[in-house]
């Protein structure tokens, strides 16, 4: 395949599928407006949005966050931002869904380590133009913590890892997936040794990407009704 024909295919899919991720999560709404997941319909408008005015951002010189021609074509801010509210809010999500007590305690120890190390991080690089990435690397390890937490929860309680017919199976799984692989992308791109990889790296990130959505897809089109939390 041209490599610049599956650079075009991926950078203009990605966006519209978090658009169709959204339509699908308003469609299957009546199925979980009464649990934990009742705000992800916002969270996922949210993420298309934002993704939205990342990409205007960072291919339109006329718009900018920061009013300095160096930092033009900078979304850092949006995304910093971003990474606070998405780990947050599974963080909760999963804190709702996990029975065993010492699992529940790591969740809210993760929780305050992630939100401290945006706080300290802060100190050392620039919220606004620059990532996060010490505070990203330990929101991403909180959080695939919990879904190995909550794979455990079901194991316990049905006897399987993974349920076809519950959705968060389905998220938990996408995300797996997603910052396995984006982690280290990340990591990487602060290595000025790395760049030429750029390309092949900005490739397997936007796959991801919808691989993610992919599961996420499966997730709202297969699921059943399921409302059991610990609150």
């Amino acid at each position: 395949m041209n490599q610049s024909f599956l650079d075009s295919v991926l950078e203009n899919s990605f966006i519209p599928l978090y658009g169709i991720i959204v339509l699908l999560a308003i469609w299957r709404y009546p199925r979980y407006f009464d649990t934990p997941l009742r705000y992800l319909p916002i969270l996922l408008m949210y993420t298309f949005l934002n993704e939205l005015l990342g990409s205007f951002i960072i291919n339109n010189n006329e718009i900018s966050l920061i009013f300095k021609e160096v930092y033009y074509n900078n979304n850092w801010l949006i995304f910093n931002i971003y990474n606070i509210v998405f780990f947050g809010y599974f963080y909760y999500v999963y804190y709702s869904y996990i029975s065993n007590t010492k699992n529940r305690n790591f969740i809210k120890l993760g929780a305050v380590a992630f939100l401290s190390s945006c706080l300290v991080n802060i100190f050392f690089v620039s919220f606004t133009t620059k990532p996060q990435l010490t505070a990203y690397i330990i929101g991403a390890i909180v959080l695939l913590s919990c879904i190995f937490f909550y794979w455990n929860n079901l194991k316990k309680q049905y006897g399987v890892w993974f349920l076809t017919r519950d959705l968060l199976s389905w998220l938990s799984l996408g995300m797996l997936i997603f910052y396995l692989g984006y982690v280290p992308i990340k990591i990487a791109r602060n290595y000025p040794s790395l760049y030429d990889f750029g390309t092949l790296l900005r490739e397997i990130h936007l796959i991801l990407i919808i691989i993610m959505n992919g599961c996420f897809a499966f997730g709202f089109i297969l699921m059943r009704r399921r409302k059991i939390l610990f609150e």
